[in-house]
């Protein structure tokens, strides 16, 4: 069990399941804390630190009357404080209150106030140990009642809950005041990022159903990340992740990473952003900052949706357009989303400016047909061969990221290299394949021949020289293999 705990957390989730010597999985828990829901739901692991006590029992109606007036007191009606405020101080600001009123308490329903008002004034409220908890990545909030965090595929029921609907949608309320934005019937759903990385989605209650507001939170738990990293979370073999690498560095390689949702395609894009050249200039395009790369010439341009006279909108495409006049060495989509971006980006890409973006796909080649796709809507009357034509010209490989069932680690699961359309088809190279999932996975190496041979020569690869098959421990057939530099 000790080597277990030596383990590395999975780069894009909180789940790490191991074997143990009786063939079934253990999976490293969120904290030594659990807390059951009910008969058949899943049991989840509650953070350190986390009182279910605190939370479960419904404040009474004094009791929120009290709660709401000594935030007031203490000053945080409107506007989260960063930091902690004593016990004391709250416990003297809700017997002020108590006394203005000429009220009483119970001493237990006193000391919830006192730890849901602690919880306020951390920021997060309620959920404050999950924010805290480097293990926890997603957190989505159904209604008061129900938090659940994600950890690879896998929902699991944490416990915590607001006293009630109202004390949710006022937490609600001052976590979106913070980001000068709000919800409401006209403007139903709010996609926002903390300067710190942190992501948020808002949905109105009137467009849920029977629960809401609807809250999902990413948290991103690496600041930085690079080419070693990718190699320490067994994402590919080093062969795979440096041919990526001598892709990037050639400057002549337009690059799509596609998957599914949280399949980690932002962070792998990330990852290779290391290997800009020092003296580039790097543009990137998004709806909300992610990739944030750590270069002195980079800069990004974010989308802004209208407000609710439908005034002030800036979409993507116009930020391509925008991009263009500022003299950039590469530019970065952060997720192509519609047919305008698309457009406007793979534009840019066959006008000769290099860049990069994700978007969602199930395999390598479903992402031609995606692009087509995208591009088919905002080209309605051209036809089908002059898609194909422009997608040709514009991208150069197409890297496929996915989740592994069960063990819910990312892997890179095909990489195929964009050549010329042919007679009315886009001609492909595939060059890596997955072919054996699990704890020792096995990739195929498909090509021994890249449209990059030039590049990767310079990097010291040479894929003529390894076997059909390569794990993690496998070395070339011949020679010496010299990496490409890890920054």
């Amino acid at each position: 069990m000790s080597d277990q705990k030596t383990k590395l957390f999975n780069l894009f989730s909180s789940r790490a399941t191991v074997s143990t010597q009786s063939g079934t999985t253990s999976t490293t828990t969120v904290g030594p804390a659990t807390a059951t829901a009910s008969a058949g739901t899943i049991t989840s692991d509650i953070p350190t630190g986390t009182s279910l006590s605190s939370t479960s029992r419904p404040l009474s109606p004094l009791g929120l009357t009290i709660m709401r007036e000594a935030r007031k007191e203490l000053g945080i009606d409107s506007t989260a404080v960063s930091g902690t405020i004593p016990d004391a101080l709250i416990s003297s600001a809700i017997d002020k209150v108590l006394k203005k009123r000429g009220e009483t308490l119970d001493d237990l329903e006193k000391a919830q106030i006192i730890v849901l008002l602690q919880r306020d004034l951390l920021g997060w409220g309620v959920l404050q140990p999950l924010i805290e908890n480097k293990e926890v990545t997603d957190i989505h909030v159904y209604d008061y009642k129900t938090v659940v965090i994600q950890r690879g595929k896998v929902s699991e029921l944490t416990g915590l809950q607001w006293p009630n609907h109202q004390a949710y949608v006022a937490f609600l309320d001052r976590l979106l005041l913070r980001l000068g934005k709000s919800l409401s019937t006209q403007q139903h759903t709010v996609d926002a990022a903390f300067p710190n990385g942190i992501r948020i989605c808002a949905i109105h209650e009137s467009v849920c159903g029977s629960r809401g507001p609807l809250l999902a939170i990413r948290v991103p738990r690496i600041s930085s990340v690079n080419l070693e990293t990718l190699l320490n979370y067994r994402v590919a073999p080093p062969l795979i992740v440096y041919y990526l690498a001598s892709l990037v560095r050639s400057r002549e390689a337009t690059i799509i990473v596609a998957g599914e949702t949280g399949t980690g395609k932002t962070t792998l894009l990330r990852a290779l952003g290391t290997q800009f050249g020092p003296e580039e200039s790097i543009v990137a395009v998004e709806d909300t900052p992610e990739v944030n790369f750590q270069h002195p010439f980079f800069r990004s341009l974010v989308s802004r949706p209208a407000n609710i006279e439908g005034q002030g909108e800036v979409t993507l495409q116009e930020h391509i357009k925008t991009s263009l006049r500022m003299t950039p060495t590469r530019i970065v989509l952060g997720e192509m989303r519609t047919p305008q971006a698309a457009e406007a980006f793979l534009e840019a890409a066959q006008t000769g400016h290099v860049g990069m973006t994700t978007v969602h796909a199930r395999n390598a080649r479903e992402t031609l047909v995606r692009l087509e796709s995208l591009l088919g809507r905002a080209q309605k009357n051209v036809s089908l061969d002059i898609l194909r034509q422009q997608i040709a010209l514009a991208v150069d490989a197409i890297v496929w990221l996915f989740r592994e069932k069960g063990s819910g680690k990312i892997r890179i699961g095909e990489i195929i290299e964009v050549g010329h359309f042919v007679e009315g088809q886009i001609q492909v190279r595939p060059m890596f394949k997955l072919v054996q999932h699990g704890e020792k996975p096995v990739w195929r190496v498909e090509s021994w021949t890249s449209n990059f041979d030039h590049q990767l020569a310079k990097d010291g690869i040479f894929l003529g020289d390894w076997p059909n098959e390569i794990t993690f421990t496998t070395n070339p057939k011949t020679g010496v293999f010299n990496p490409v530099t890890v920054t």
